[in-house]
């Protein structure tokens, strides 16, 4: 390998001086290979690079490091270690060429250094503000719940109490207090989702500032100054003072720095000792005992909910949720995680023991409400969520007017019970209200899943989905995958002990295709009624002596698309064979 890559190193244009060490530690990781030697950037620049080869290359590519860091200008993708940041591995797809590897992030560095040089990347500082503040010395750590307010104001602040053992040194006591973990909120409720023993809550401050230039982060080889904190306080209003005079001694502020390019950065700081000076209107720091940066962690709903891709159509919709069972409870927690955050569930149901294996909830919540143990998991473990449990029958609720169905932008109804369904899309159809409303329902073990979409205005309605017995007279199931005239309900032992059998993950994926259509259905992608049905394997099925229904055989694709126009039922006694 070595004779390879040093025939290669020769060859490349951009290198002089090359030397190699061979096995050896630097920077106080393990490489395979470690080669000095001169990066060529331009006719004026030349640069003193190790070039370190890490056994999983394959993995992790290879590390690249400025052996006289210090003596380079402040420029961005180089670590306080003199580490270039070369590649974004995230997605990237490595090509076990390890010659190829090291001369594209040779390249790659030389492309990085002579920008830094010329200026060119400046901004990418901006768009890594936070990663630079976190290389600086004696940083602490701050997670930030940003207020819905755009404006100056006094935060609340904690971080847990600490206190040095009897026998502990100072420079580890801290070294102990320099790892807390500031928690800032606009208020002491928003703080009570980390439940940090031994805390105080305290002041801090909340500045948003608007530089007519753009505001670098500072040289992360250097400590963090008074002046740089002071350039920052020079952007804020006079009325600033009033809040920075109302902290403790130990004053924590935090910046969001809205630069001209229209980025917007965090930067906190934790001042002791420090003496307010007013000069012209403007407050400043004219002394301080200890300085420190803080990196700012956004915990904030709306920017955690950046990861999804649902955030731009779940603002401002009203969700009502009816059944709070093994689909429901596996839809509201998704509902709630993909940014919908006013959701109203219903059901009089008790989670029991036999439930657990196919909820969401566990043991912890046995012999609670469904309902209301819904609300208490998701209100402690998702913030900002809005969840209304109502703890009754739906159909007492809606026919005492407890719920107003039309005045939800959706009411969805997964308590898989045709019978309940059946009620609701007559109620619905009655009152002519214009919600959309969606049904989810599982088949037995598994062998399909089934959403349905139902819109007055459009053609069919829930009821068209049945069918009746030209012989017997009696009603069935149009959708089923399950022949009809098979027994599929089990009793485990007694009155109300009744269930049809299916596995959680059963419910999990009629969950996905009910979220599928919700988007579908606000992003405005749904201009038809509409059922949607899965087909799923029959071996377990037909191992339990169960049959598929004609249905189920005919169907070729796993997922069956049907608009109303393809199954409404111009008999139906509730939409009266709307054929619009």
């Amino acid at each position: 390998m070595i004779d390879e890559i040093k025939s290669v190193l020769m060859e490349c244009e951009i290198l002089e001086n090359i030397n190699i060490l061979g096995v050896k530690e630097f920077k106080m990781f393990s490489y395979e290979l470690i080669i000095k030697a001169d990066l060529i950037i331009n006719i004026k620049n030349k640069v003193a690079i190790t070039i370190c080869i890490p056994k999983m290359w394959y993995e992790n590519l290879i590390d690249i490091y400025i052996d006289k860091y210090d003596n380079l200008p402040f420029m961005p993708h180089i670590n306080q270690r003199g580490k270039i940041c070369l590649f974004e591995l995230e997605g990237c797809l490595i090509d076990r060429n390890l010659a190829g590897i090291i001369i594209q992030s040779l390249f790659r560095a030389r492309s990085i250094l002579e920008k830094g040089f010329l200026g060119e990347n400046s901004e990418d500082f901006i768009e890594e503000f936070e990663l630079y503040i976190s290389e600086l010395q004696s940083v602490r750590q701050a997670k930030f719940v940003v207020p819905k307010l755009k404006q100056d104001m006094l935060l609340k602040c904690k971080s847990k109490d600490t206190k040095q053992n009897r026998k502990e040194r100072y420079a580890e006591f801290m070294q102990k207090k320099n790892q807390l973990i500031y928690y800032l909120g606009e208020s002491s409720k928003e703080l009570e989702r980390w439940d940090e023993q031994r805390t105080s809550i305290k002041n801090a401050a909340y500045f948003l500032i608007y530089p007519k230039r753009i505001i670098y982060p500072p040289d992360i080889r250097e400590h963090i100054s008074l002046d740089y904190l002071n350039l920052l306080l020079k952007y804020t209003p006079s009325k600033s003072g009033k809040i920075l005079l109302k902290l403790p001694n130990e004053k924590v502020i935090v910046f969001a720095i809205n630069q001209p390019n229209g980025v917007c950065n965090y930067l906190g700081f934790s001042i002791t000792g420090g003496v307010i000076k007013k000069i012209d209107q403007k407050y400043y720091f004219e002394s301080c005992k200890t300085i420190k940066p803080i990196v700012i962690r956004r915990v904030d709903k709306e920017y955690m909910l950046m990861r999804t891709k649902e955030t731009a159509i779940t603002k401002q919709k009203k969700i009502l949720v009816i059944g709070c069972g093994s689909i429901g409870g596996h839809l509201i927690n998704e509902l709630v995680k993909s940014g919908y955050d006013d959701l109203t569930i219903v059901d009089d149901d008790i989670l029991t023991e036999e439930n657990i294996f196919r909820h969401v909830l566990g043991m912890e919540y046995v012999s609670s409400s469904k309902c209301d143990a819904l609300e208490n998991y998701i209100r402690r473990n998702i913030p900002d969520a809005s969840i209304k449990p109502l703890k009754e029958k739906a159909e007492e609720a809606i026919l005492e007017e407890d719920l107003e169905l039309d005045e939800y932008d959706m009411v969805i109804s997964a308590v898989g019970n045709h019978n309940f369904n059946r009620w609701l899309n007559e109620y619905v159809m009655s009152k002519q209200l214009k919600v959309p409303i969606i049904y989810a329902w599982n088949e037995v073990y598994g062998i399909g899943n089934h959403v349905a979409y139902f819109k007055i205005g459009n053609k069919a309605c829930y009821e068209c989905l049945f069918g009746r017995d030209e012989y017997s007279g009696e009603i069935y199931d149009k959708t089923a995958y399950c022949r009809r005239g098979q027994n599929i309900v089990y009793n485990s032992g007694g009155c109300g002990k009744s269930y049809v059998p299916y596995g959680n993950t059963i419910s999990i994926k009629t969950v996905l295709l009910c979220l599928d259509m919700i988007r579908n259905i606000f992003e405005n992608n749904v201009n038809d009624n509409m059922l949607i049905s899965m087909k799923g394997d029959n071996n377990y099925f037909a191992s339990k002596g169960l049959e598929v229904s004609p249905r189920y055989l005919n169907q070729e694709e796993q997922i069956k698309k049907l608009f109303g126009k393809e199954f409404f039922n111009c008999k139906c006694g509730v939409c009266n064979g709307d054929k619009r």
